[in-house]
């Protein structure tokens, strides 16, 4: 590739400028997408090249998340401080700041300065991944193969509640605490199934032994294996889908997580505790105690109403057969 030559020859010290002019097209071109990012984020975008239009910008925000198109960071930092010298007259802005603004990750600006896994990602893909991790509750891996063998409404229907989380923390941070299982929002968009594939075939290559993303499928997948599954978790603000097809992302999700093969697994520990939770018999019969007589108040006052007649009547009967004899 090109570019890909370009940049190498001049971590080896080959003289930039006679690289770049070699380029052609495609040098351009990517010098014309740093250009047009580094103006957006700068509030100057008169300064960019013309032949952008928003539509094009969407689509290759797209295209440069997929694991296919990566090219190691320090390539594109050649180009970007090239261009930076190029434009003396405005301020330069940090290479990685700049890519979390173009990926619509500017909530974490102090992560970008803080957060040695973010400062070292490879490449976009990694970039992204390890935004994804921020804040994550370090999970010890193992090989168990424990997993979780009740979707959500069987689980409900053995009084397992469903709780998001109050903090707006990593959505990887599932805990099971008795009965309740508390869950960070997962945000579904129309990109959500391309974006998520590919940082599991990142995971499958460099994360094999810590694959957080292709752990919290596996986990959805289990969790979810119909319509109603969906239904219920959105219910509860678990999951936020903007599509708003809860048979589609049913499908989606079940779907993600073929063909990923065993990974080490980091929520065995809550598996097994979710499987005994259900396997207990006495937590399923006051689960369809409170389901079917006590779902809400109106059916919960008349339940009591027909027990207290149930025992009156009793009484009642009891006094008229003790009068008899």
């Amino acid at each position: 590739m090109v570019k890909l030559s370009t940049a190498c020859a001049s971590k080896m010290n080959i003289e930039f400028e006679g690289a770049s002019a070699s380029n052609g097209e495609d040098y351009d071109m990517t010098r014309n997408i740093v250009t047009r990012l580094n103006s957006m984020e700068s509030n100057d975008v008169e300064d960019g090249p013309k032949n952008f239009e928003p539509w094009m910008m969407s689509d290759i925000k797209e295209d440069l998340k997929l694991l296919e198109n990566q090219l190691p960071f320090f390539i594109i930092q050649e180009i970007y401080d090239e261009v930076n010298r190029a434009r003396q007259k405005l301020p330069s802005i940090p290479f990685l700041r700049l890519a979390t603004f173009h990926f619509g990750k500017d909530e974490f600006p102090e992560v970008v300065n803080t957060d040695p896994k973010v400062q070292g990602s490879r490449h976009f893909t990694d970039l992204l991944r390890n935004l994804m991790l921020h804040g994550v509750n370090v999970r010890s891996f193992t090989s168990d193969t424990i997993k979780l063998k009740y979707c959500a409404v069987m689980l409900r229907k053995a009084g397992v509640r469903f709780r998001l989380a109050k903090d707006k923390c990593c959505m990887l941070n599932i805990r099971f605490e008795k009965g309740v299982l508390e869950m960070p929002r997962l945000k579904v968009d129309y990109s959500f199934e391309r974006f998520v594939r590919n940082i599991m075939a990142l995971e499958k290559c460099l994360y094999h032994n810590e694959a957080y993303i292709c752990n919290y499928i596996k986990f959805m997948d289990n969790l979810i294996s119909s319509a109603e599954d969906v239904h219920l978790l959105i219910g509860k603000g678990i999951i936020l889908h903007w599509p708003g097809d809860d048979a589609a992302l049913s499908n989606m999700i079940n779907k993600l997580n073929e063909n990923i093969g065993d990974t080490s697994t980091c929520y065995d520990d809550i598996c097994r505790k979710m499987n005994e939770h259900y396997e207990n018999r006495w937590n399923r019969m006051k689960a369809n105690l409170r389901l079917v007589y006590f779902p809400n108040v109106w059916r919960g006052t008349a339940t009591v109403a027909a027990a207290i007649l149930l025992v009156l009547t009793l009484i009642q009967t009891i006094t008229s057969v003790k009068s008899v004899f």
